[in-house]
């Protein structure tokens, strides 16, 4: 009898290999029943979820899983998913007066839930500016759908997401892209609620075992170009681009170093405590290096 595990990730390019397993019932051939949830709200919505026990697993940004575990997540690391930093685009709207953000004129920001990375990637490139940020500057978008809105209203002024993904809202004159920025740890960890590592350990394992052969799969494969292209309207060379620079994890390995450079960032906004133990966060079975 298969077990049931429900899973959650942003509907981008990072979980195609995910989509593509489900699509050809690998997980099913593993003995297990998955259920994949999209979040178009990202990572601040899916912690949410996993305390809830809507998802017993979640794809989330390192630095939003983090946050939320010192905040009372009762969660674990139980694979490092995408090795390679995050690169985070900056938009404003195509009427913007920004043309940097560096520029210090008064700003709001879109973010698509408190937590979420467009939240804490904004409130970490303002601390190393040196610019503070205040609550009500912030401003809940729920999805990139509606910070475009937001940008295109002057409601906000600065939005952090993904660059790839919201390069179409350049090239179709919504917003401007005036930086970038990237921070040296992992971009994507998968994520267990500690009641599924209890109660269904075993089939979380199955999960990434498809998952390592699906990552590796989709990497060396000469069709992941063409259905970046077809799934995310990415141009052929973007697509190309963005295969050569991200990395996918195949194994069970998990950088402290990593996970300690997001705290101590994470520390400098307050959304950490120094007293927070990043090991602590690792299932027991991961190595760490």
């Amino acid at each position: 009898m298969s077990k049931h595990i429900n899973i959650g990730g942003v509907t981008e390019h990072f979980n195609l290999p995910w989509n593509l397993a489900v699509e050809q019932n690998k997980f099913q051939q593993a003995g297990v029943d998955l259920n994949w949830k999209f979040f178009p709200g990202g990572t601040g919505v899916m912690t949410e979820a996993l305390k809830t026990g809507e998802l017993d697993l979640a794809i989330l940004l390192t630095e939003g899983f983090i946050s939320a575990a010192a905040k009372g997540l009762q969660a674990k690391i139980v694979k490092e998913y995408i090795t390679s930093p995050l690169g985070w685009g900056i938009f404003t709207g195509a009427k913007s007066q920004f043309y940097s953000v560096y520029n210090r004129l008064p700003k709001k920001y879109a973010i698509s839930k408190t937590g979420s990375g467009s939240h804490l990637m904004a409130m970490i490139h303002a601390e190393q500016r040196g610019e503070k940020v205040n609550p009500q500057d912030l401003i809940e978008v729920r999805s990139i759908d509606g910070a475009m809105q937001s940008l295109t209203a002057n409601e906000t002024q600065i939005f952090y997401w993904e660059k790839y993904m919201t390069k179409a809202f350049v090239e179709n004159g919504t917003v401007r892209m005036i930086g970038e920025f990237s921070a040296p740890w992992s971009s994507m960890l998968v994520i267990a609620s500690d009641d599924a590592l209890q109660t269904k350990r075993d089939a979380i394992k199955k999960v990434l075992e498809v998952i390592n052969e699906e990552s590796a799969r989709f990497v060396s494969s000469e069709n992941s170009v063409r259905l970046l292209q077809e799934r995310f309207k990415l141009s052929e060379a973007d697509a190309y681009t963005w295969l050569l620079s991200t990395v996918w994890s195949s194994d069970y390995t998990v950088r402290l170093r990593g996970l300690e450079n997001a705290k101590q960032a994470l520390m400098k906004i307050g959304s950490v405590g120094a007293e927070l133990n990043v090991e602590g966060l690792c299932d027991d079975e991961l190595s760490l290096v």
